[in-house]
């Protein structure tokens, strides 16, 4: 027997999905002794009488059938036709069935009567068959068939967590949530799994649930226009005007996933401009949730909207209405989950430490020949060594499958496409079937023959952006990162000033500029980059410009004269203040990701200046009003105080605590990835050097979990786990009001007090 609340539910259900059937306001209602639990007046001559029942019981079914028999006779002699239902939990029994028929009274399942309303059973078959997002094999274009992993969302705080059945659950009480996360961290798996979760509890009486991929909705306007764009794809166009009365009503919950794929992201315009213009391309979106009154789950990433307060409004969400409005996706696998994942497509590897964990990488891994996969996991070496290994198996796999090919020049296919990815307006690229071949013939200097274009229609490092279209894109934007990265350090080898004249639109990110500062400096092509950037005053590519200012400012070395460059309308990831003097620059109306001021060696003598920019970010500086005068209009969206880090220095803490916070600072806040075990025994924050507390404080963390160890030519390695790097800040922010069980053990450690 279900609860009786569950029950009374159910009852609703019935009458609501009777009136958007009929048009017709649905009551309960009691007629010559007997309670229907839904009466609906057609007409003067028309009436429909429904009974829920719970009860599976022949004998009740026909003592019910008998009572309405009656009163159907009674009807007909008022020249009145009654259409009586019997709606049951389950399904009824061919007994049921025929003495229903006898009697002119229809008896079906709860599943049943809602598949009279709409036939949801036709479109979760459909649906499931077809891609989620971006979560599709890349070889095929088709579904990711690959097992979901689980895996936790976690809020804001980072304190809570919730898995696919959580949110599932969210959804069916009619919350409206946001999940962010970066490409490639599993928010279409999220969709999918929730999707399916959902059409089980459609056959327990559930909500139906529509999942909807927003970038197919391009330019829709309004929300009829986004349902009907998608249940025509499915080839259910003879149901849209059922399902928008459905969704009005409130019986239907929405997946959206991709808010950030219906609209461009534009830089070198003004920031009110750029909002209006995401608003605009979110208009549909934002009716069709303000339409729908049940719940919703939409992804994008994170960082498309110039904060929440944006989010908010072109979404159609407010946080006021939702207790916890936003989660986000764990930007990798944990171990155990990576390494589940490698067994349940075959490989006996282990997850070495430095292997970036996404969920997208392991999907690319998996294309690869189990030997070749299983020789990159063994490797040892650092993340700019392993995409260099992992593009080089890659070119090797595809040689060996096409011989008319060497390793090389599928290396050149490769650069030639993420230079024409540049070009474009996606940030992994949309590449035609053209532009394949093209960088095939750029890169051998022929049209592809007959295992050509085998090749180039297999190749790992792209994807295919929807099965019905030939165009694609490369699948991780580590990848692209790295062949952006890469191209920048050919073209500065090879002294091609010709990059100077191209338009670029897709920037490097800060882990594109990462790996070409590592370049420059492992290779010593410092001066090389300079004598690029002096070149051309005013070059038509300010982009790659930036690009090598921003990677050069990475490196630690001594001032360099920049001879009164100035970069204007440029994307750049981070500029770094502390690593040399950057002498007579200049940087205008750019978007700039993160400044950051930390042992700034700029002063006002330098020739220096950011006019008219949009910072994101700004690090090393206490207050807005502690901006230097060089830095000159424009907009700063956050501004990290750097008080905590003197807070902490003058504090009493104790000196394990003290400690603590500096083993914390260098794993999980300092750029780059794990650190040495000797760079880890240091004072910190004023305090002295204790080898014994250090010994305990990175023992702690590493049998709570907190930090993994790793052995590299017999040196530890300790790496942060990311998912309780919103913990580490928080004991950060919060010190001696801090609850947290490590901040209370580590008192343990030493009793002195700070010195």
């Amino acid at each position: 027997m279900m609860p009786n609340s569950s029950w009374k539910k159910l009852e609703d259900k019935i009458r609501d999905l009777a009136s958007v059937m009929w048009n017709r306001t649905a009551a309960p209602e009691r007629i010559s002794g007997v309670n229907f639990d839904a009466v609906l007046k057609i007409s003067s001559e028309e009436i429909v009488l429904i009974e829920v029942t719970e009860e599976r019981n022949l004998a009740k079914i026909r003592e019910d059938i008998a009572k309405i028999r009656a009163i159907k006779i009674n009807y007909a002699v008022d020249g009145v036709f009654a259409k009586a239902f019997i709606v049951m939990r389950d399904e009824p029994t061919p007994g049921m069935m025929e003495l229903a028929r006898d009697s002119k009274v229809n008896i079906s399942s709860v599943e049943r009567f809602s598949q009279s309303v709409f036939d949801f059973d036709a479109y979760a078959n459909l649906r499931l068959t077809r891609v989620f997002g971006s979560a599709i094999n890349p070889a095929t274009g088709k579904p990711d068939e690959h097992d979901y992993i689980p895996v936790r969302y976690m809020d804001d705080t980072g304190r809570r967590q919730y898995s696919a059945g959580d949110i599932a659950e969210k959804l069916t009480r009619g919350e409206k949530i946001i999940l962010l996360g970066d490409y490639g961290t599993g928010k279409s798996r999220c969709t999918k799994e929730t999707f399916s979760l959902l059409v089980n509890k459609v056959k327990m009486g559930g909500k139906f649930v529509f999942s909807i991929n927003l970038r197919d909705h391009w330019g829709a306007t309004t929300a009829i226009e986004i349902i009907a764009g998608h249940l025509k794809r499915m080839g259910l166009s003879g149901s849209i005007d059922r399902a928008m009365q459905l969704l009005v009503a409130g019986h239907v919950v929405l997946i959206l996933d991709g808010f950030d794929e219906v609209g461009s992201q534009i830089f070198g315009i003004n920031q009110s401009r750029r909002n209006s213009i995401r608003k605009a391309a979110l208009q549909g979106v934002r009716e069709l949730i303000e339409q729908c009154a049940a719940g919703v789950l939409i992804t994008g990433r994170p960082h498309y909207f110039n904060g929440n307060k944006e989010m908010y409004e072109c979404i159609g969400i407010s946080p006021k209405n939702n207790y916890e409005p936003c989660l986000q996706c764990a930007t990798e696998f944990d171990v155990s989950q990576a390494e589940t994942y490698l067994k349940n497509v075959g490989f006996e590897a282990t997850v070495p430490q430095w292997l970036p964990r996404k969920p997208l990488i392991f999907l690319v891994l998996a294309e690869i020949k189990k030997s070749e996969a299983e020789k990159i996991l063994s490797s040892q070496s650092g993340e700019i060594s392993f995409w260099g290994q992992f593009i080089d198996a890659v070119c090797e796999r595809e040689a060996k499958i096409h011989t008319s090919i060497d390793p090389s020049s599928v290396r050149e296919v490769l650069a030639h496409l993420a230079r024409r990815t540049r070009w474009g307006d996606r940030e992994l690229g949309r590449l035609t079937p053209k532009d394949v071949n093209q960088a095939y013939e750029d890169a051998t200097g022929a049209a592809p023959d007959d295992s050509g274009q085998l090749m180039l229609s297999r190749l790992c490092t792209l994807g295919r952006i929807e099965p019905e279209s030939p165009d694609r894109q490369f699948v991780d934007p580590y990848i692209i990162q790295f062949l952006f990265a890469e191209n920048i350090v050919n073209d500065i080898s090879a002294r091609n000033t010709d990059v100077l004249s191209e338009r670029w639109r897709q920037a490097l990110k800060s882990t594109g500029v990462d790996f070409l500062s590592q370049w420059i400096d492992l290779y010593s092509l410092v001066s090389d980059a300079i004598s690029i950037i002096k070149r051309e005053t005013g070059p038509t590519n300010s982009q790659v410009v930036a690009e090598l200012v921003s990677a050069l400012s990475l490196i630690e070395m001594e001032g360099v004269d920049f001879s009164d460059v100035e970069i204007k309308d440029a994307e750049i990831a981070v500029l770094a203040l502390g690593g040399g003097e950057l002498k007579n620059v200049s940087f205008k109306n750019c978007y700039i990701g993160r400044v950051a001021f930390e042992a700034c060696k700029i002063n006002d003598e330098s020739g220096f200046s950011i006019e008219d920019c949009e910072i994101d970010l700004i690090t090393g500086l206490s207050a807005h009003g502690g901006l230097p005068k060089w830095v000159v209009g424009g907009r700063v969206g956050l501004l990290q105080n750097v008080s905590n880090a003197a807070r902490i220095k003058s504090s009493n803490l104790p000196a394990a605590q003290k400690l603590l916070l500096s083993v914390i600072q260098k794993i999980f806040f300092q750029r780059g990835g794990g650190r040495e075990e000797g760079s880890l025994y240091k004072g910190g924050f004023g305090q002295q050097f204790d080898r014994k507390v250090i010994d305990n404080i990175l023992s702690l963390l590493v049998s709570d979990g907190v930090v993994e160890r790793s052995k590299d030519g017999g040196r530890s390695i300790y790496n942060p786990r990311r998912e309780y790097t919103s913990r580490m800040r928080a004991i950060k922010d919060q010190l001696s009001l801090s609850k947290d069980p490590l901040w209370q053990k580590v008192l343990t450690f030493d009793g002195r007090k700070s010195q």
